[in-house]
């Protein structure tokens, strides 16, 4: 009897996105297979980070040890502030230098082409470089130039990739939405701005992009600002906690599933 296949769509939204580690954590904790991921920005790279082997305990020690001056430099450049040379280079080396067609669990990653206005969807090729797309926030990284696209953040389009994640192969999606929540909208300086404006228009895309999910899953991190990567046990633990909520749902699908084959 073949049971169902699981794919998790992880959706983008800057630091709050260390929050999918504990919903990843919680998922497996409970016997809840992950045969599919579908990931956008800071899903992207939590997600390639777990579909190629890596420890998570051991991405949350870099991540609590992490100085922006390891991961930032800054350009002078029309397209951005950074260069995010930086961040690839990191990536490349957390994700040992893999290909998307080497991972034991498939990894299918969202970018946004400018060149075009669409989705664009890597399905092989490196992993840092995938991710580092993915994670180009417009007018904070420069973007990624590739095959005559101008590549950016996959928010922008797609921020929580459900149908990616049902095109792979998904009998069931769980969806992740991790979101972006200014600090009691306060908005300091140009970064919050465009963050901000990024979250707005998300949020109205998202609304008619969830209709593949058929679980969602929305962590709720209060006041931590979005590039704020120092509250690291916060995001985790609202991560687990409302995984945590979803498991007997999720469960309740796989059985029925197996209840109606036998």
């Amino acid at each position: 009897m073949e049971r169902l296949k699981v794919g998790l769509a992880l959706g983008s939204g800057a630091s709050r996105g260390l929050a999918h580690i504990g919903v990843i954590q919680t998922l497996i904790e409970n016997d809840i297979p992950i045969d599919y991921v579908a990931g956008c920005s800071s899903g992207a790279l939590i997600g390639a980070v777990f579909c190629c082997g890596v420890n998570l305990d051991i991405i949350i020690d870099i991540a609590k040890r992490m100085d922006r001056i390891n991961w930032i430099d800054f350009v002078v450049n029309k397209k951005g502030m950074i260069a995010g040379n930086k961040v690839e280079e990191f990536i490349r080396l957390i994700t040992k230098n893999k290909n998307l067609e080497q991972l034991d669990v498939p990894l299918e990653i969202v970018a946004t082409n400018l060149t075009n206005s669409q989705r664009y969807v890597f399905r092989n090729g490196k992993v840092s470089r995938a991710v580092r797309a993915s994670i180009s926030l417009p007018g904070i990284f420069c973007p990624i130039e590739m095959d005559d696209m101008m590549l950016v953040d996959g928010g922008v389009i797609d921020r929580v990739p459900t149908s990616v994640a049902k095109d792979m192969g998904a009998d069931i999606v769980i969806a992740v939405d991790v979101g972006i929540s200014m600090v009691e909208d306060k908005f300091n300086n140009m970064v919050d701005i465009i963050l901000h404006c990024l979250e707005t228009m998300e949020n109205e895309i998202l609304k008619s992009r969830m209709t593949d999910a058929d679980v969602c899953i929305r962590p709720f991190i209060k006041n931590i600002a979005p590039l704020d990567f120092t509250q690291v046990e916060i995001c985790i633990e609202e991560g687990r906690r409302a995984a945590l909520e979803k498991v007997p749902q999720i469960k309740r699908l796989l059985q029925n599933n197996n209840e109606n084959s036998a």
